[in-house]
């Protein structure tokens, strides 16, 4: 008896914290997928699959120094391997494009854009640092590699958004609102 209150208690509990890790991890996803895709379907579908996968394994994921983190390799594994499919599939048909999707807005489609012309690390760098607000060294840890390899990546990364989307760079490699003249 007491067995099977006590498991339905654990459950109940995993319940719980993995709702909670959706419901923080979801916005955040679907965001940076959206960014490598430019597609917000393909961008939540991702999310969804990498969220599915966290949620089968949560005994496990819930375990990890940071569980956040195994599900954005996850999605980003996932968001590769499409690509990679989708890109065969257009080559052999003679209909790829780049940037196939419908961005909803014209702004996010340059940034996303510029992005897709970023090698894949320099991407990944950009987006954990950036958009999801990772240290520098937390980046390192993620993507397996040192904090400086990282900062190379992120400055180098920025200079070639900077001249994709026309932008000036501050010495911090900041981009600055003030367009270069074409």
């Amino acid at each position: 008896m007491w067995h099977a209150a006590a498991e339905e208690a654990w459950v109940a509990l995993e319940r719980k914290e993995f709702g909670d890790f959706f419901d923080e991890a979801k916005p955040r996803l679907v965001g940076q997928a959206y960014l490598f895709t430019g597609n917000i379907q393909d961008a939540q579908d991702a999310a969804q699959e990498a969220l599915f996968r966290a949620w089968r394994d949560w005994d496990r994921v819930a375990r990890l120094e940071d569980p956040h983190a195994w599900v954005r390799r996850v999605m980003h594994n996932l968001l590769v391997s499409r690509w990679r499919r989708a890109r065969t599939r257009r080559v052999r048909s003679g209909a790829w494009r780049p940037n196939d999707g419908n961005p909803t807005d014209v702004g996010h489609l340059d940034v996303i854009t510029a992005l897709g012309h970023l090698p894949v690390n320099q991407q990944r760098a950009i987006v954990l640092r950036t958009i999801v607000g990772l240290s520098a060294a937390e980046v390192a840890a993620e993507l397996g590699t040192s904090e400086g390899t990282v900062r190379v990546w992120l400055a180098r990364g920025r200079a070639r958004l900077a001249a994709e989307l026309h932008l000036h760079l501050d010495r911090s490699g900041e981009g600055s609102a003030h367009e270069t003249e074409r």
